[in-house]
């Protein structure tokens, strides 16, 4: 079951805010979602993230070269 990575995030913070810990979170995941959703590492780095303060759970911003929208008029 392909399953939105944002949403998966949104539903760590809910267990993070709840009590849970990573471990436990990882079993209901992938109970319902399937064992290949989640690594405990994912789990963790953002368990991690969430009790440094940072809840948005949004991709941040990359740093480097922006993606050119007119690839053809740069191949010219």
């Amino acid at each position: 079951m392909e399953v939105n990575k944002e949403k998966i995030r949104y539903i760590l913070q809910f267990f993070f805010e709840k009590g849970e810990n990573a471990s436990q979170v990882a079993e209901i995941a992938h109970g319902v979602y399937g064992a290949d959703t989640v690594t405990a590492n994912y789990l963790q780095f953002w368990f991690r993230r969430f009790c440094s303060g940072i809840f948005d759970v949004k991709h941040a911003p990359r740093t480097g070269k922006p993606v050119s929208e007119n690839v053809d008029k740069i191949t010219e």
